[in-house]
């Protein structure tokens, strides 16, 4: 009699919102974790996937897709639940995850000072020494096997999944079944990275949904925008204005350095000093020294050559010029909110939106023109400065998401990472371009059979 097998799977982390990611697949006696998220925004141990929930299960590995702290600032916690598990993820996602860990520390120091608490870290410096050496990491369409559990027949492969340096979706074949793990993905190109090159068909997908409630992002035209991009910046430093780009310091400083440079070269702008303060100094130093090992046409060091130098935090705010600074989203204590505020008040200047902000943050309440909120927040009589809002996401918008379900042909979706909206909008669409498959949007910590 042939023997039975199961394939169960439970998000541990956050589904209905960005933040957390954290989802676990058992196969049969082996269990695997995608992702070891956590939300930046909640307090330390309330940002934490539900870890307990896997006490009485095994994880034999965790897979890391990348080095953003809401898909790995929870791996050290995880590991401490799961001593003996293998992490594995990309060469350029492993340095990046170090360094991320360890500025996370540094920024949760800082802001208890600030705030007069006490410093309870989730984690120590000794300890990311510690568990260094257990980051196990594998280039792009390599397959390997569950180490030290060969008889699991696993076998893994990451795919480019175009979203940031490193940054992969995971392959996972078992028992002639395949399920694959968007993380976060990007199907087109932006201005350093390629676009995302994925599998053909798989057996499951779980993907991401972040735009899925956005019915503007799929029809932006990149060409136009980038054009008014440029003609909305030009405006501005003609006036002797300061432009701030609020943005992350990984990923969307450096694709941002990028289009600013070719649109100098082009004449397109003014060409007015670029400055970058915060961590994607730190960043850009990583991606000079590691990008041209995935993408050989990028010069070496190339980053280095495009800003005029740091933005000091006691230097006077004078235009013309462009800052490009961390926090994306405003986050108060950071220096994007610190110069926000001191922009804010000049009608020369304006603040222009690139990437996600969470619609609670400052940055969120910025793009949406909330601006009593604001003022009392930066302690300001007034808003003057102008606000713009562009698209220039390193997420797939909800049509190329509906071509990727298409080209898979899963019999199974799992639908994460998005607001309730967002899920939403792409379990009643996903029909049209997969009939037989069956959707789910899964609830955190509940068991489902794939």
């Amino acid at each position: 009699m042939k023997r039975s097998f199961s394939l169960r799977y439970c998000p541990v982390g956050a589904v209905s919102e960005i933040g957390a990611s954290a989802h676990y697949v058992q196969f049969d006696r082996w269990g695997v974790l995608l992702d070891a998220g956590l939300d930046p925004h909640r307090a330390t141990q309330d940002g934490v996937p539900a870890y307990d929930a896997l006490s009485n299960h095994p994880v034999n590995a965790i897979l890391v897709t990348h080095a953003h702290l809401d898909h790995m600032g929870s791996l050290p916690v995880a590991l401490q639940h799961f001593p003996n598990a293998r992490v594995y993820m990309t060469p350029a996602t492993a340095e990046l995850t170090e360094v991320m860990l360890r500025h996370y520390l540094q920024v949760q120091r800082k802001q208890a000072a600030e705030q007069w608490q006490a410093y309870r870290p989730l984690y120590t410096e000794e300890y990311l020494d510690m568990i260094r050496y257990l980051f196990q990491s594998f280039p792009y369409k390599t397959p390997f096997g569950l180490h030290g559990y060969e008889e699991s027949g696993l076998r893994f492969t990451f795919y480019d999944a175009g979203h940031i340096l490193g940054s992969a979706g995971v392959l996972i074949e078992w028992k002639r079944r395949r399920l694959f793990y968007t993380g976060n993905v990007r199907l087109s190109s932006q201005f350093i990275l390629k676009g995302a090159r994925l599998p053909d068909a798989v057996d499951i997908l779980i993907t991401e949904a972040t735009y899925g409630a956005d019915d503007r992002a799929e029809t932006i035209k990149r060409g136009a925008e980038i054009k008014r991009f440029a003609g909305r910046l030009s405006e501005r430093l003609k006036l002797g204005g300061v432009v701030l780009l609020p943005v992350f310091a990984l990923g969307r400083t450096q694709e941002m350095l990028m289009l600013l440079h070719r649109l100098r070269q082009k004449n397109r702008i003014p060409a007015v000093p670029i400055y970058v303060a915060g961590f994607g100094l730190a960043i850009n130093r990583l991606y000079d020294r590691m990008l041209h090992k995935i993408y050989p046409q990028y010069r070496h060091g190339q980053l280095r050559t495009i800003t005029f130098g740091r933005w000091r935090a006691r230097r006077r705010l004078n235009g013309p010029a462009i800052l490009i600074s961390t926090s994306g989203m405003l986050l108060p204590g950071s220096a994007s909110f610190g110069f926000a505020r001191q922009l804010a008040e000049d009608a020369r200047n304006a603040i222009f939106f690139v990437g996600y902000a969470d619609p609670e943050t400052p940055g969120g309440l910025l793009r949406d023109k909330r601006f009593d909120t604001l003022q009392q927040l930066f302690g300001l009589p007034r808003l003057n400065c102008s606000v713009e809002v562009f698209h220039f996401s390193a997420h797939a918008h909800r049509g190329e998401l509906l071509k990727l379900v298409r080209r898979m042909n899963p019999s199974c979706v799992v639908l994460t990472h998005g607001e309730k909206p967002a899920l939403e909008w792409m379990a009643r669409h996903i029909p049209e371009v997969a009939p037989q498959s069956r959707i789910l949007i899964p609830e955190s910590g509940q068991w489902y059979a794939l």
